[in-house]
């Protein structure tokens, strides 16, 4: 068996961890604990059901359980990998899953499902997605893992976990660095389904994320050729072709995006912001075009988050401040990344302080999206904040 931890891979027969040029041998405990952990990814364990567990009948003391947490945590070289739990244990707080044991290419085919039970949980990770309400982007990600968990050979379920794993990395990290996790999700996406878009599509995405902006756009571009048709996929590129300071390229896949769905308010969203730096007046009618299909969307679902949260800053966008101060005022925190649009509606009223206190906070959780605000014009009066200079540059030396 070979689980996969924080970019690790851990051999448990032979108790062999490797990550890159990097190899350590764990004690017979450690891999115990490790497979503990798998069993039930993101519960939290208390010391009493963990000493059972890893000690089966020999009593020990909790000091040989803090012994064994503090060797995973120094060995593998992440002292946030195992969080404490007041008065409740330990939760393994990096995404592990087993590696499947086969190496060669397969490819399930088209419109076969892997299991009823992954597909499902597949289907609930997503709609966790869309819904973003508060501790989304970690069921989505445990969501996630529990599909591979279920359907270790099917590359489209590795290809949802490695862009669960993504998002989390770069909207809620809380800490966690998890680019190497997600490279190799995606490269066992695409080994099984080399068909499917979105494995090169995460790939893409974190190549970008660390620096390699021409590979990671050829990614990108592999993935847009296999999903022509694909609003969402469109959508998502559109902000990572941006991450990669393509401002033109990143316009024009938003703007496919919201063709793509007509009915849907995302893709007119995001063109709105993108297409302002090169052409107001066509940002203006993606903004208006957004803004109908969000009132509506209200209409039917008025807690309907994103769309709440997208209101405010297309109000000021299109130049009603005394609205959208009033959609931002009624809207109240929330512990996600949903913050991000409050930060830019204060951001477009003039609201520098009240921008710069939202950016704090997502800080505060791990975000690294700086990119966004680079590329977003509504953000302009913070961009010449001394004080946002100050943090992106804390950001970008962490």
């Amino acid at each position: 068996m070979v689980l996969v931890l924080d970019g690790w891979r851990i051999d448990v027969p032979s108790r062999r961890a490797e990550r890159g040029t990097r190899s350590v041998v764990l004690s017979p405990r450690a891999i115990r604990l490790v497979q503990v952990f798998a069993e039930a990814p993101g519960e939290t364990f208390s010391r009493d059901t963990l000493l059972d567990r890893v000690w089966l009948d020999v009593t020990v003391s909790d000091e040989s359980l803090s012994q064994v947490v503090s060797e995973l945590r120094r060995k593998l070289d992440n002292r946030q990998l195992i969080a404490t739990i007041p008065r409740g244990g330990y939760r393994m707080a990096a995404p592990l899953l087993r590696e499947a044991g086969a190496s060669g290419t397969t490819t399930r085919a088209e419109g076969s499902v892997p299991s009823i039970e992954a597909y499902a949980l597949c289907l609930e990770a997503r709609s966790c997605l869309g819904r973003a309400y508060e501790g989304a982007l970690r069921d989505f990600t445990a969501l996630a893992s529990q599909a591979v968990a279920l359907a270790p050979d099917d590359g489209e379920t590795r290809a949802l976990y490695a862009m669960a794993l993504l998002k989390r990395h770069i909207y809620w990290s809380e800490g966690a660095g998890l680019i190497d996790s997600v490279l190799i999700e995606a490269e066992a996406a695409i080994r099984r389904a080399p068909d499917h878009a979105e494995g090169y599509l995460a790939t893409g995405a974190a190549q970008i994320a660390v620096g390699r902006i021409a590979a990671g756009q050829r990614e990108i571009a592999k993935a847009l050729s296999l999903a022509r048709g694909d609003a969402q996929l469109h959508l998502e590129a559109a902000i990572h072709v941006m991450a990669a300071g393509n401002h033109r390229s990143a316009a024009a896949l938003a703007v496919r995006a919201a063709d793509l769905d007509p009915a849907g308010s995302t893709g007119d969203l995001l063109a709105a912001r993108y297409l302002e730096r090169q052409d107001t007046a066509r940002a203006r009618i993606h903004a208006e075009r957004a803004l109908r299909k969000i009132r509506s969307e209200l209409e039917i679902d008025p807690t309907a988050l994103r769309a709440l949260y997208g209101l405010g800053p297309l109000l000021a966008q299109l130049g009603d401040a005394q609205g959208a101060g009033a959609v931002l005022d009624s809207l109240p925190h929330q512990n996600s990344p949903l913050e991000y649009y409050r930060a830019l509606g204060f951001a477009r009223l003039g609201d520098v302080s009240s921008a710069l206190e939202r950016i704090d906070f997502l800080l505060s959780r791990g975000w690294r999206g700086f990119f966004s605000i680079d590329a977003d014009e509504g953000f302009r009066p913070v961009r010449q904040s001394a004080r946002f200079r100050r943090l992106q540059r804390e950001l970008m030396s962490a």
